[in-house]
């Protein structure tokens, strides 16, 4: 690709971050000019508030959760050479979708109050710990990177199961409070918290960005690689750390968002005609960042009287573009 065409992209993918971060704060059941967004001091005390207890929190959170989901995607994707691999192949979302399960039944079957401030977002991050650290022992112990995709869809499925056992016996009440988790949302998270996923998210992708080099090494084949030099198990260990902390850190905190970390990679290989991590990460990352907020704004448009949940809106874009690329075989080069 020549260097005119890609820096052209690099300018609309950045400013294409900014423009929609705006739209999430401006646009909403409640309208709100640009200018009363610039001269936020002077403005109504109740629309300040929407703006900075509300609207900021959810754009923050679906711009770092987007570049998260984003980045994990196009690792797995790199790691298991499989175009249709994503953030959520390893487990840790059903681990925090466990947690948040067995604190809503528990909460409902004791009478305990299932709203405790906090308690989502606790459970959500026990059970993505729990599964982090269960993967990193496997991570450890397996040299295969197919064996690892299987255990992974495996524990997924073992928790998935153990989930729907526990509805079974829990109040119908409890039943709702858990799908409305799994509907996932940019727009639960509060300004208190935004730092925290902040930082989870930032050093999870410091972390990726020491694996430029190894992942375009692992593109060539795992023995090509060594030969090269590189240090297999250890990079795969850093991958699922980074991978982990990247998926649980935007699940622990809005619920789980589909299909960004699948469709987003390919958009970025697409745009730019590469398979180097070295233009595929920044590209990944302001590609999730902005079509994740948008599908945060499409959220906060009421159309037809309804407001529609994030993985309605990332699976209306996401599974069609997953399924084109299943028909056309796509493989990564």
């Amino acid at each position: 690709m020549r260097s005119g065409y890609r820096t052209i992209w690099w300018l609309l993918l950045a400013g294409g971050v900014i423009v929609v971060f705006i739209l999430q704060m401006v646009v909403g059941s409640y309208p709100v000019s640009v200018l009363d967004l610039l001269s936020i001091k002077n403005i109504d005390p109740g629309v300040r508030d929407i703006l900075l207890q509300s609207r900021l929190p959810a754009a923050i959170a679906a711009t770092f959760g987007g570049a998260a989901l984003a980045v994990g995607g196009l690792q797995m994707q790199t790691y298991f050479r499989n175009p249709v691999a994503g953030p959520f192949v390893l487990g840790i979302s059903s681990g925090a979708s466990l947690g948040v399960a067995i604190f809503v039944m528990l909460s409902g079957m004791l009478g305990i109050m299932a709203d405790i401030p906090g308690g989502l977002i606790l459970s959500s991050s026990v059970g993505a710990v729990l599964m982090f650290a269960l993967v990193t022992v496997i991570a450890h112990r397996l040299n295969n990177a197919v064996s690892m995709l299987i255990i992974g869809l495996m524990l997924a499925s073992f928790i998935n199961a153990v989930i729907e056992a526990i509805q079974t016996i829990a109040t119908a009440d409890a039943i709702k409070s858990y799908l409305f988790w799994t509907m996932g949302s940019y727009r639960t998270i509060t300004l208190v918290q935004v730092p925290v996923m902040i930082t989870v998210i930032s050093s999870a992708l410091a972390i990726s960005i020491t694996l430029i080099k190894p992942l375009n090494l692992l593109l060539t084949g795992e023995e090509y690689a060594r030969l090269s030099g590189l240090n297999v198990s250890r990079s795969r260990f850093w991958i699922v750390i980074s991978t982990c902390l990247l998926t649980g850190g935007v699940t622990a905190f809005c619920g789980p968002v589909g299909f960004i970390g699948l469709a987003v990679p390919h958009l970025a290989r697409g745009l730019f005609r590469t398979s180097d991590h070295k233009v595929l990460l920044p590209a990944t990352i302001l590609l999730g960042a902005s079509i994740s907020g948008l599908c945060n704004l499409l959220t906060a448009i009421p159309i037809h009287g309804l407001v529609f949940s994030i993985n309605t809106i990332t699976s209306l874009i996401g599974a069609p573009f997953v399924i084109w690329i299943v028909f056309r075989g796509r493989a990564l080069r």
